[in-house]
Formats: C-alpha cells, sequence, structure tokens
C-alpha cells in the first residue's frame, strides 16, 4: 500500500515508479483531480504510516450485507485491495493482519435508510426511538491460520449536519458516528455522506493491529 500510489500528476492509472512522498495529500490537487475520469479513492491508515490512491477492481453482490447491496473491491497499483459495501469496510488483503471478512449488514442498513430509531439486535437499527442495537461481526486469521471472530453491539449516532473539504472542493454532508462495543474494546466508526447517498469520507476500524482506516473518494 505505501508503494501502490498512482500517478495523479501523470493522470495515469498505474502504479507509481518513483519512491514514495512524505504525505500523499499533498501532491493531489483539485486541478489535477478534475482532470481524471475513473473513480478514485484515497485510502491512509495512520498507524502503519501507508496512504494510497485505489480504483475499483470489481463488483460482486455480498452474501452477508443484504441482496441488493453490491461489495466493491478497489486495488491499489500493487495489488493491496479493499472491500466495501456501501462505503462500509467489509475485507482487506494485503495489509497483513487483514480483515478477513465484515458482517456489516445492521451498519449498512442505518447508513442507507438513515435509521437510528428501536429495533432489536439483528434487525439492523431501523425505527423510531431510542437509538437501536445491532450486531457487527469481524473475523481475522492469526499465526497459525485459524479464523478469529470479534463481535460486537452498536448503535449508530443521529445526523449531524457538516461541511467538509476535499482538496478546495467544499461538501455539504451529515456526519454519523457508530459506536460499537465488545468485551476486549469498543470502537468507533465515523461517516460523512452526501444527501445522494454518496459516503465521501469515514474513519473505519480495521483490527487491533492495523487500528483506524480514513477513506475519502476523490472521483466519483
Amino acid at each position: 500500500m505505501r508503494t501502490g500510489l498512482l500517478c495523479l500528476a501523470l493522470l495515469v492509472l498505474s502504479a507509481c515508479a518513483q519512491p514514495v512522498a512524505p504525505d500523499l495529500r499533498g501532491t493531489i490537487t483539485r486541478a489535477r483531480l478534475d482532470t481524471v475520469t475513473t473513480p478514485l479513492l484515497l485510502a491512509e491508515i495512520p498507524a502503519q504510516a501507508a496512504q494510497a490512491t485505489l480504483i475499483p477492481w470489481g463488483e460482486n453482490v455480498g452474501e452477508n450485507v443484504g441482496q441488493n447491496v453490491g461489495v466493491v473491491t478497489w486495488r491499489t497499483g500493487d495489488n493491496v485491495s479493499l472491500a466495501f459495501a456501501a462505503g462500509v469496510i467489509v475485507a482487506t488483503r494485503g495489509l497483513g493482519d487483514d480483515l478477513m471478512s465484515a458482517d456489516v449488514t445492521g451498519t449498512v442498513q442505518a447508513l442507507t435508510t438513515g435509521g437510528v430509531g428501536t429495533g432489536g439486535v439483528g434487525t439492523g437499527g431501523v425505527g423510531t426511538g431510542a437509538a437501536a442495537q445491532y450486531p457487527r461481526h469481524h473475523s481475522y486469521l492469526d499465526g497459525e491460520n485459524q479464523t478469529i471472530f470479534r463481535s460486537f453491539l452498536c448503535q449508530m449516532g443521529a445526523a449531524v449536519p457538516e461541511q467538509i473539504n476535499s482538496f478546495g472542493l467544499l461538501r455539504d454532508v451529515s456526519r454519523r458516528v457508530e459506536t460499537c462495543y465488545s468485551l476486549e474494546e469498543t470502537i468507533e466508526n465515523t461517516y460523512w455522506t452526501g444527501s445522494d447517498g454518496t459516503l465521501w469520507r469515514s474513519r473505519q476500524w480495521l483490527g487491533p493491529r492495523l487500528g483506524y482506516m480514513t477513506t475519502e473518494r476523490l472521483v466519483l
């Protein structure tokens, strides 16, 4: 991921030959982005000092996120891949300590329907009244190639209107914070969504070793 940066300066969608810049954000400008027609995503993992731009690699229907929600895989120039359902991370490959899979049904429902209301565990948390709770499940491989599962109980907070600056372009969005609890830890995922449902920016937890990943949609 550190070396698989797309050469925005050359406006081509291939891996860069030059060494990694200290800060990829410093090399991206609005003028360059306005000339790119291929969908483009910026991902950053602060704990790994990793940054990369990614392009979509494929789409399929996610088994764990509802029949109508597609899972889109994005890839860097050196084949690190991130898979998302409606912008919610469901798998990583090539990072080490990868997130093998995630059942994010409740998260996707809460984000796409705007629901923060009452609902039992497993309902997706759509309704009215107090904030609903819903399950979320992650799986990882340990050092012996055995699958480890982590389960959380989550709640989605109400939408808060905000304006974000995306490389000189101001976007009106709604910020929502998802709080998830397990026996081991508490995590918070944050999503910035446009009025058309586009997830423009996010901060999502990958796992205990990788920590949080931030994403920003650069080009639709």
